[in-house]
């Protein structure tokens, strides 16, 4: 287990580089720092007072991360510079993920409460800085947004419990109104399950056909605020406010594991990263741990 230190509070987002061999963190203080753990590979700044959300492309170059700013902020990971700043948008960006090779599909809204807007979905084709609507109608603030950039697929949920599907080549689908409030979401590597967390649950969805209805995988002390698959997508991987990380077998339909880890009272982010070999957790303490997977 390795703790990495540099956040001045919560950690509000990890992921991945594709390859597995660096780790984004980002939270309060507008700070995004690279990893090559135990190494710090290196800080991209913004104005932002928290960044929210961060996603690296699929080959790894970019780096793209959007938060209380209200700007999206794209660097080139490999050149260390600042590729795009995109804004200021209406309200705080609260999503962000790769829906192509070098487009970033990214969301607005505010945690507290709702965002009604002509549109709270965007387009930005990189290296470009300008942002387009996004080709479905999408008028409430975001809570969270999953992307699989070969398939050309979006998932996304809104402030109204209002989660979609949608192959973006293909006519606007239906959506699936859910009882309670998502904070996470995560798509399985192969792009047929979806995650979400609803309140303190943990639901799983077949994408195909869709809309189905979910199953219940779970559930946490405390609100579920982070979920990432294995590279395999047979565990899913939830992070709580119970200061709990939960790995649950979805193959059983049962927890497999729990991890306590010395990161705070909550639980505010995970990532696993692709070779399945390490996974990272951090919370409201501002630390990262890291620790390798069985």
């Amino acid at each position: 287990m390795l703790t990495l230190e540099g956040h001045p509070g919560p950690v509000a987002a990890l992921a991945f580089s594709p390859d597995g061999t660096t780790l984004a963190s980002a939270g309060k203080g507008g700070l995004v720092r690279l990893w090559q753990a135990p190494v710090d590979a290196g800080i991209f700044v913004s104005d932002a007072d928290v960044i929210q959300a961060i996603a690296f492309a699929p080959d790894g170059r970019y780096l793209a991360a959007g938060g209380t700013d209200k700007m999206l902020h794209v660097w080139d990971v490999r050149a260390s510079r600042v590729v795009a700043d995109v804004g200021p948008q209406p309200h705080a960006i609260s999503a962000v993920s790769f829906i192509g090779p070098q487009t970033v599909l990214f969301g607005i809204g505010e945690r507290p409460g709702p965002v009604a807007r002509p549109a709270t979905l965007f387009l930005v084709e990189l290296p470009g800085a300008t942002a387009r609507r996004f080709p479905f109608d999408v008028v409430n603030g975001i809570r969270a947004v999953a992307a699989d950039p070969i398939r050309r697929l979006a998932a996304w949920v809104t402030d109204t419990k209002v989660l979609r599907v949608q192959d973006v080549t293909r006519p606007a689908g239906k959506a699936v109104q859910l009882g309670k409030d998502c904070r996470a979401m995560a798509l399985s590597p192969d792009a047929r399950r979806l995650a979400v967390s609803s309140d303190w649950e943990v639901l799983l969805f077949d994408v195909e056909p869709w809309p189905s209805h979910p199953t219940t995988i779970g559930r946490h002390q405390g609100v579920v605020g982070s979920l990432s698959f294995s590279p395999d997508g047979r565990l899913l991987f939830s992070g709580g406010w119970d200061r709990a990380v939960r790995v649950w077998d979805l193959d059983r339909g049962t927890e497999r594991a729990c991890y306590n880890w010395p990161v705070g009272i909550r639980v505010t982010s995970l990532a696993v990263s692709p070779d399945g070999l390490r996974a990272a957790v951090a919370g409201d303490s501002g630390q990262v741990t890291v620790w390798d997977l069985d």
